[in-house]
């Protein structure tokens, strides 16, 4: 399995992959997860039929695809492949609206515990910064919702996308926003 592993790291033009009954166990796992986080071509992973891997193997691969632990962290996963048998992980999306939606549900997520802006300022750095991130994270928000093919498709413990944003326009750099615009008027 070392050699499946590091050659799916080098990133082939590789577009399927099936590894059937192979007694592939949580070991295994980690180092298809480890090459998984290297590998933007590979779409499809199968690994039906390998009993010895438990599921604490499939949440490492599942870590790789998804790691809600912060922004960096789920904008660093493999938005390509979908792997059999890992949850969440839906085929026929392409790699943008897998980000995408990954992105949304971790936004979601912390918008169950009102922690958004808290997460945003400690992931996204100083204020000069962070200011010009807003749009592009309200644009996240809209993008998701507006999109007529998978809007749909959002689960019952996702967050409306209206509310995520008056979360963060009531709680997130709003001051700062309107303060930084003045002195941009100001300068003109």
């Amino acid at each position: 399995m070392d050699d499946v592993s590091a050659a799916v790291a080098t990133n082939p033009q590789l577009k399927s992959l099936w590894i059937e009954d192979n007694e592939l166990n949580d070991r295994d796992a980690e180092l298809i997860a480890q090459a998984l986080k290297q590998n933007t071509n590979l779409q499809v992973l199968y690994l039906v039929g390998n009993s010895n891997m438990t599921p604490t193997g499939f949440q490492k691969i599942g870590a790789a695809i998804y790691d809600p632990s912060s922004m960096n962290a789920t904008e660093s996963c493999n938005h390509t492949c979908w792997v059999d048998r890992v949850e969440g992980n839906e085929l026929c999306m392409t790699p943008q609206w897998r980000r995408n939606r990954k992105l949304y549900q971790l936004l979601s997520t912390r918008h169950l515990e009102g922690s958004n802006a808290r997460h945003l300022n400690a992931e996204l750095g100083g204020e000069k910064f962070t200011i010009k991130l807003v749009p592009k994270v309200l644009h996240c928000i809209k993008h998701y919702s507006s999109d007529p093919d998978y809007s749909s498709d959002r689960t019952a413990d996702s967050s409306k996308p209206l509310s995520i944003t008056f979360e963060l326009m009531k709680t997130w750099m709003v001051p700062e926003l309107y303060l930084n615009t003045i002195e941009i008027m100001a300068e003109e």
